[in-house]
């Protein structure tokens, strides 16, 4: 029984060349098939992840506006011209509008800015809430829907529309999710 293997071993037969193009187109569909696969699964879950966190930044600044609106529960609000956001300022018991407690917010320059008046942004980092994703201009609003009071150019009550869009990335990677959202006063 050794005696045949050790014949067997000793034979010089080769494989074929039929046999190995056939092996080799084998492997190769075998690869393209597990590295599209991967391909496609990374990118996959590059796309999610970037969706997953521009929702993430979108609720900060959500909950960055809201926090201020009712922490500061504003008497008046005022409606920006350009629809770039509003301003808001409580009244005394006189009805007259007390100028320390004002606040602007606002979308501009790819970011959300909470303003006080002759307060930069630099002097308290607070006040403008900043994010790793660009809010892109001309597509991103906060408006305000409501009546203004008797001939006023101000409001009571009403719903503040945001409309965030933001964008993470650049070129071919660039990922860009749209939130809305309302909020009473």
């Amino acid at each position: 029984m050794h005696n045949r293997f050790v014949n067997r071993l000793k034979r010089e037969e080769g494989v074929t060349l039929i046999e190995l193009l056939a092996v080799l187109t084998l492997i190769t569909m075998i690869l393209g098939i597990i590295s599209t696969t991967l391909f496609f699964g990374f990118r996959s879950y590059n796309q999610v992840d970037a969706e997953n966190r521009l929702r993430e930044e979108g609720d900060i600044l959500m909950s960055s506006i809201i926090t201020e609106l009712y922490v500061s529960a504003p008497d008046h609000v005022y409606a920006l011209a350009d629809g770039s956001g509003f301003r808001m300022v409580n009244v005394d018991t006189d009805g007259t509008e007390i100028a320390s407690t004002e606040k602007t917010i606002r979308v501009a320059e790819g970011q959300l800015q909470i303003q006080k008046p002759g307060v930069s942004n630099a002097a308290d980092p607070y006040q403008s809430t900043k994010v790793n994703a660009q809010i892109v201009p001309g597509l991103s609003s906060i408006r305000i829907e409501g009546d203004t009071v008797g001939g006023f150019d101000y409001y009571k009550t009403g719903l503040i529309n945001i409309k965030l869009v933001l964008a993470l990335g650049e070129g071919a990677e660039r990922s860009q999710i749209e939130l809305e959202s309302r909020f009473g006063f």
